[in-house]
C-alpha cells in the first residue's frame, strides 16, 4: 500500500470509528482503532 494509500484508510477508519461511537457501538469503535493503529505503525516504519 502506498504512503496515500494509508493515509486515505486511515481517514476512512477514523470517520467510521466515529460513526460507531456516535452510534454507540463499542466493538466496532475498538476493531477499527486497532486498524488505525496498525496502519500508524506501519506508515511509523517508513519514516
Amino acid at each position: 500500500m502506498s504512503d496515500a494509500e494509508l493515509r486515505k484508510a486511515i481517514r476512512t477508519l477514523r470517520d467510521r470509528a466515529d460513526y460507531a461511537k456516535k452510534h454507540g457501538d463499542t466493538t466496532t469503535v475498538t476493531t477499527i482503532e486497532d486498524s488505525i493503529k496498525g496502519y500508524q505503525d506501519e506508515m511509523a516504519h517508513r519514516l
